[in-house]
């Protein structure tokens, strides 16, 4: 029944472990400084309120960097971040492309399912190794938190976390739309690139000028933000619908045109 889906989390046992262990090594080495630099963190947290480091963090910047929680927030993530652009613009898109470009796209659509079902589980794999951001993060934070007594609210954790996998979802879907759309490896890539890429520049350029500040809401970094949930004490369920909603329109949308188009097996 999930063959492909089996397949495929077989194929990226590496590259969908390894990323989310690397978070994890953050986090405890995060934890062993943090003993010796929070003395200092409340002369940071002066330096962070200028309004270039507020816009080049984002809303990150929020956080309160003289608690754990904050210095934890800005740090793992921020690292979050930047590997969600790289993973989201990359990996997705090639789930159709690379049968494309490699000339195994007449084996691919062959399986006995419908071509969606074959893209969906393959998407399905990407998320559930995805999973591991969460799951990993919330459980080293306690252990970490546990050992060092700080003050670490982890029901707002738990959301911060779900938020990041659900962007993942959301950004993964676009990116997968583009492999859909353009059917060839570079051109898929570069499409996908250009909006994630795009969307993180929109928040941050938003920042520096007063007057653009209506762009960040065209961006899903915008939205389901750590320090945003930490500072609010909740879940933003308007912002948990944008990007549920994005992400299922993109999806849908791969789905539907990788289904219907025809395709030219050389």
């Amino acid at each position: 029944m999930v063959h492909i889906l089996l397949k495929n989390m077989k194929k990226s046992i590496l590259s969908g472990i390894l990323p989310p262990l690397i978070i994890v090594l953050m986090i405890i080495m995060i934890s062993g400084i943090w003993p010796s630099v929070k003395v200092h963190m409340a002369t940071f947290a002066d330096i962070l309120e200028n309004p270039v480091y507020e816009a080049m963090l984002g809303q990150l910047g929020l956080a309160d960097i003289s608690t754990f929680q904050g210095f934890l927030s800005i740090e793992i993530f921020t690292m979050l971040e930047m590997t969600m652009i790289f993973i989201t613009m990359l990996i997705p898109a090639r789930m159709i492309t690379s049968e494309v470009d490699k000339r195994t796209l007449d084996i691919t659509i062959s399986y006995p399912i419908t071509r969606w079902r074959l893209i969906l589980e393959k998407f399905g794999a990407y998320l559930i190794y995805n999973l591991l951001y969460p799951i990993l993060l919330i459980t080293t934070t306690i252990i970490a938190n546990e050992i060092l007594n700080e003050d670490i609210n982890y029901t707002l954790l738990s959301y911060a976390a779900i938020g990041s996998w659900l962007l993942f979802f959301a950004l993964g879907a676009i990116s997968l739309l583009c492999g859909a759309v353009f059917l060839e490896g570079k051109k898929a890539i570069a499409a996908a690139a250009g909006i994630i890429l795009g969307m993180w520049v929109l928040v941050r350029f938003s920042g520096f000028v007063e007057e653009l500040d209506f762009l960040k809401y065209m961006s899903l970094f915008h939205y389901l933000n750590a320090a945003v949930i930490f500072n609010a004490g909740k879940m933003p369920l308007d912002e948990l619908f944008i990007v549920i909603g994005v992400g299922l329109a993109a999806l849908i949308s791969a789905l539907i045109i990788f289904e219907k188009r025809e395709l030219t097996i050389v």
